[in-house]
């Protein structure tokens, strides 16, 4: 049976202790109006951020660098080839203006914009300028059949995951932008929020103690949200984008798809869910010390059909109407609800497969609970297990 149109999805119900996550740019915890209410907000941004350092620090799969110091990464390997300062600064920024983005034209040691590269690609990069450097060094450009020679070995080569994830634009290079295989939704809490502030003073440890003032004085936004949290991934996609089989013809794809490249997809996939678990934005963790994990998450396999967002399970707000209710349960009870109503109105929507973790919920999960499958590492082994194979 072929598994061609798979979608994975995660859905996951996470409360966090009083934290300033993501802050917007007056330093507040960032918000969002949905349902007609003020919810506590995470950006996707943030969230990718996340989960990319810890699939970097687990080092499951590579993990490629946004920047805009490329330069001085490529100038770096290249005066280890005995190549000079002079040289080097000729030949980058003719290179890197031809292939990836102009140079800041405040600080030529930077690119103009954010650029997303593989450890591969820089090693391409760096052959390439290498098997051109007379050209290159003299500030001359790479013309004619040599440059588009040189843009196909870019393009083929080797993607990190995060890039064959997340996708990569370069608005100077369109016909080497990456179509991302992941899509990630704003972590949006269940409930309305109030925005608080933390007054805090700091005292000054050499004071006289005749002197009563502070140090210091000052204020810190801050919330307590439980979120929804979504993301999908089309593993087809994925599986192209990692064995670059990209290019089309006629509309349709040039190279199919063999076991092997589902094979690196799952791996990636894999790592992906894990990340999303496990991932914990950093902003102000030193103040707030907000290390909560996930108290429901729910994997769903698609074949076909369309992807489901259960957001909207959250448009009338949760909230408590009893002593004895708890936030983190009414969301998941909501979510459960929101999921079978869905189910017995669009009908399967291509699903072929469910498992879920819980902390303490086993009389929220309605229709779900047969999908229960104990851990995190069991639901995922579900998941993934499911979509081995062409």
């Amino acid at each position: 049976m072929s598994d061609a149109g798979t979608k994975i999805e995660v859905h996951l119900i996470q409360n966090f202790a009083p934290s300033n996550l993501n802050r917007d740019d007056t330093g507040q915890p960032k918000t969002a109006t949905f349902g007609g209410f003020r919810r506590a907000r995470i950006s996707s941004q943030c969230s990718k951020r996340s989960a990319r350092l810890l699939l970097r620090e687990s080092g499951l799969v590579s993990v490629g660098e946004r920047t805009k110091l490329l330069k001085r990464e490529l100038a770096s390997r290249l005066r280890a080839e005995g190549r000079t300062d002079e040289q080097i600064e000729i030949a980058l920024n003719t290179f890197l203006s031809q292939f990836y983005s102009k140079m800041d034209g405040k600080d030529s040691s930077k690119t103009a914009v954010l650029l997303f590269v593989s450890r591969q690609e820089m090693d391409q990069v760096t052959e390439v300028i290498q098997l051109h450097w007379d050209r290159l060094s003299a500030g001359k450009k790479i013309e004619g059949k040599e440059a588009k020679e040189v843009t196909a070995k870019l393009s083929k080569a080797e993607m990190s995951a995060d890039i064959a994830l997340f996708g990569r634009m370069l608005a100077e290079q369109p016909e080497r932008n990456t179509d991302g295989s992941c899509q990630v939704a704003h972590p949006i809490s269940t409930h309305k929020v109030d925005m608080e502030l933390d007054y805090f003073t700091a005292v000054d440890d050499l004071n006289p103690e005749e002197d009563p003032g502070a140090g210091m004085i000052g204020t810190v936004g801050y919330n307590s949200a439980c979120y929804y949290r979504y993301a999908l991934v089309d593993r087809d996609q994925l599986a192209r984008n990692l064995a670059g089989k990209t290019e089309r013809e006629k509309g349709g794809w040039i190279e199919p798809l063999v076991a092997a490249d589902y094979a690196e997809a799952d791996k990636v996939i894999r790592a992906f869910l894990e990340a999303m678990v496990y991932a914990i934005p950093t902003g102000k963790q030193n103040s707030f010390a907000a290390q909560n994990l996930p108290s429901f998450g729910l994997f769903v396999r698609r074949q076909g059909g369309v992807p489901i967002s259960l957001a909207n399970a959250f448009a009338t707000p949760v909230r408590p109407l009893r002593d004895d209710d708890d936030i983190v349960g009414l969301s998941v009870a909501a979510l459960t609800k929101h999921w079978g109503n869905i189910e017995r109105v669009y009908g399967a929507q291509g699903v072929v497969g469910t498992s879920c973790f819980h902390v303490g919920q086993e009389d929220r999960l309605g229709g779900l609970a047969d999908a229960d499958k104990g851990s995190v590492d069991q639901a995922i082994n579900a998941v993934i297990g499911a979509t081995e194979g062409p």
